[in-house]
């Protein structure tokens, strides 16, 4: 069933190579600016495939993008763990090199950070039960429905979409989760109708709960681009990460990448 609704999304929404991260409680500690060789990456670890830690270690597509980036700048990197809501100022107060956690790109956050060429375009889609799928399958329009619980994790520009174009009564329709693990189980014990989050996590989640009867609305309510974060006057790293990508791009890495963290990638590239 995942499969049918991985191979519909294609016909709605193409994502290509140029996915909103969420909160939790992490150690914000930092290692020191004067360490030049060392490349401090921002990431927020609980938004599967993209960025998540597993048996303690970070993964990721995020962190493979990271490793790589530090190789290529002869760099050693190192993970420095965040709340989402502290994903910028740490960067502004130098804890921090560089995002690599899932950003999108925003009007709001270009007035504070600069942002490096996009790698991904991705979108806000609904993961919904599966029994309830005809009554979502529209996307944003089935949303307006006054009935509709919605869900989103906080902080994400999926909470900020919804708050600003859906939600009239906040208390009575609209929660806004710590971690997107929460959403998923709210939806489960059906404390809410739909939750909204980036494209790529609510189609792991929705392949993750298939036999739980959680399915992906492929029908996408925004489309956002999705690239690193920087300080405005840290030129140096912004170019040699922009190089990076662009050699990752032109060698093929970038899709084998995207393809391994995100399967349907494939059938985007086959077209």
């Amino acid at each position: 069933m995942i499969r049918y609704f991985l191979s519909v999304i294609l016909s709605s929404f193409i994502l290509f190579s140029l996915s909103s991260c969420v909160q939790n409680n992490y150690n914000t500690g930092s290692i020191p600016a004067t360490n030049t060789k060392i490349l401090r990456v921002g990431i927020t670890p609980n938004a599967p495939p993209t960025a998540y830690k597993e048996r303690g270690q970070v993964t990721g597509l995020e962190a493979e993008f990271a490793r790589g980036l530090a190789q290529f700048a002869g760099r050693e990197v190192r993970f420095v763990e965040l709340k989402w809501i502290d994903q910028i100022p740490a960067l502004l107060a130098g804890k921090t090199d560089i995002i690599m956690s899932s950003m999108t790109i925003t009007d709001a956050r270009l007035y504070r950070i600069a942002f490096c060429n996009p790698y991904m375009i991705s979108g806000q889609v609904s993961l919904v039960r599966l029994t309830d799928m005809n009554r979502y399958r529209n996307g944003f329009t089935d949303l307006l429905n006054p009935t509709v619980k919605i869900g989103t994790v906080k902080g994400t520009t999926g909470d900020l979409f919804i708050e600003k174009n859906v939600a009239t009564d906040r208390k009575q329709r609209f929660t806004g989760f710590e971690t997107p693990e929460q959403g998923v189980k709210a939806l489960l014990a059906q404390k809410i109708d739909a939750f909204v989050y980036d494209l790529p996590m609510n189609f792991y989640f929705a392949a993750q709960n298939e036999a739980n009867g959680l399915a992906p609305v492929t029908t996408p309510m925004t489309r956002e681009q999705i690239g690193w974060g920087v300080r405005k006057d840290d030129t140096v790293l912004q170019q040699t990460a922009n190089a990076y990508l662009a050699a990752i791009k032109q060698d093929g890495r970038l899709k084998k990448m995207l393809i391994r963290w995100i399967p349907f990638f494939k059938n985007v590239f086959n077209r």
